[in-house]
């Protein structure tokens, strides 16, 4: 009889795991939950051994669907902006600045990326 039971188990992970919904971090956890509990029953032949199994198997298929995840969703993501931190040209050669100020320039779109607010050296014109 637990026989019969593991097999439709088995079957119902097998088939749930063919569905296209979710992320395959889940759909990992799911299967390697399924065939952790199978390899564990077959070991140990009680229920510590399976929960076991089932904790193993777990653990093991979520990182394995986490790394996959990773690897479809990377690309897509948009990639952060370097940051460009404003030269001090004069102070490095040992020349005086010529007059000026700063101006801090507010974050904005620019192209349809993101530029962070800085700092922009406006001279002025004696």
């Amino acid at each position: 009889m637990i026989k019969h039971i593991l097999v439709i188990v088995a079957i119902c992970a097998f088939l749930s795991a063919c569905a296209n919904t979710g992320y395959n971090t889940q759909k990992g956890a799911a299967i390697g939950a399924g065939i952790g509990a199978l390899a564990g029953q077959a070991i140990g032949h009680n229920t510590e051994a399976t929960l076991i199994g089932i904790a193993a198997g777990t653990l093991l298929g979520a990182i394995t669907g986490n790394a996959v995840d990773q690897n479809v969703m990377g690309p897509r993501l948009p990639q952060r902006p370097s940051r460009v931190l404003p030269r001090r040209a004069y102070a490095a050669c040992g020349e005086e600045a010529p007059p000026g100020e700063w101006i801090k320039v507010p974050g904005k779109w620019v192209g349809g990326r993101w530029v962070p607010a800085h700092k922009v050296w406006v001279p002025i014109n004696p």
